[in-house]
């Protein structure tokens, strides 16, 4: 594939956790890490995204829900690989082929059986070395076969890391860091930003911003999530503004802030002080819709659909994850409206 006005296509491997979130996450990062980007085509299990190669690595560091990044070569049918492969043109030095299905994809289709016929199919003069290459050549088996040149593979380890059992101070009814971290990246916030979160519990949303660059601050109206989401940041070695607030007054209390993002109770009396949760999230939306700048996006995390009433704030996207029986989760960007 040519260039386009210097861009390159790059491939991103998506995780396949999520349907619709992890190429949401992968197209809103590229438009808020790059002075230019447009989405090339996309796919179960992938997409393609057009950019210039210097923002790559800030890409890389931020994305949480894609397993690889590579230069895209192009796709094509089953029937057609071995021709496809015979006509690629790749970096010098050795190489080796890797086939993967995604999901449940070609479940007919040796994986193995045909990266070696690629392999094989490859132009004289390339050597294969399938322990340490200089090349690694990578097709994903989704609706089609999809060819790209790995160029990073995302160190997810460190999101369990993270997770809410190895922190000092946790509550079970927390975001994984990688959706949490996923959700601010679909704000389009920038590093050196300032990010609120005010119900900010155990301060997982705060951690993933602070790991990115991005200013944190937060509150919560129980003085033992303040001090435990605290003692979370310093931790990992974070430093973020957290007070003690009823969300109704989270407005006065912070100035300078880029966005919100935000997971809020989902019912339990200690979290909500008794209150009942639609006069909880009325409230909610009324704070964050007097907090942010108009245009502004900000990213909510609720267990039912989003209330009809949103003052000045409008849906732009929403991602449903049913986590078990008794717990959905609706991912909601929304816009202050001009």
């Amino acid at each position: 594939m040519e260039p386009h006005r210097g861009l390159i296509p790059y491939f991103f491997e998506l995780s396949g956790e999520h349907d619709t979130f992890p190429a949401a996450e992968a197209v809103a990062l590229c438009k808020s890490e790059t002075d230019e980007s447009h989405l090339v085509t996309s796919g179960e299990g992938y997409a393609v995204i057009a950019f210039r190669p210097e923002f790559l690595n800030n890409i890389c560091e931020r994305v949480a829900l894609t397993r690889r990044i590579g230069r895209y070569l192009g796709s094509c049918r089953l029937e057609d690989a071995e021709e496809f492969a015979s006509m690629l043109e790749i970096p010098e030095g050795t190489f080796a082929v890797r086939a993967k299905k995604f999901g449940q994809s070609m479940c007919e289709v040796n994986a193995a059986a045909l990266s070696a016929a690629i392999g094989a199919s490859m132009k004289k003069g390339c050597k294969v070395d399938l322990k340490n290459p200089d090349v690694e050549l990578r097709v994903l088996l989704s609706s089609g076969l999809h060819f790209y040149i790995s160029e990073r593979e995302i160190d997810r380890a460190v999101f369990e890391d993270r997770r809410v059992a190895k922190r000092p101070f946790f509550s079970p009814i927390s975001l994984h860091p990688r959706y949490a971290r996923a959700l601010i990246n679909l704000t389009g916030i920038k590093k050196g930003e300032t990010l609120l979160d005010p119900f900010c519990g155990t301060g997982g949303i705060l951690l993933e911003a602070a790991s990115m660059g991005i200013k944190a601050a937060g509150s919560d109206i129980d003085p033992l999530m303040v001090d435990g989401c605290i003692e979370n940041l310093q931790y990992f070695g974070f430093d973020a503004d957290v007070q003690v607030s009823d969300i109704g007054s989270v407005p006065e209390m912070f100035s300078n802030i880029t966005t919100v993002v935000t997971d809020p109770p989902y019912g339990r009396s200690t979290s909500t002080r008794n209150e009942e949760l639609t006069s909880l999230y009325d409230r909610a939306l009324k704070s964050v819709s007097d907090i942010l700048s108009d245009g502004k996006l900000c990213g909510i995390v609720l267990p039912r659909e989003c209330p009809e009433c949103r003052y000045s704030l409008e849906i732009c996207e929403s991602h449903f994850q049913r986590v078990h029986r008794s717990l959905t989760r609706h991912y909601y960007i929304l816009r202050k409206r001009d």
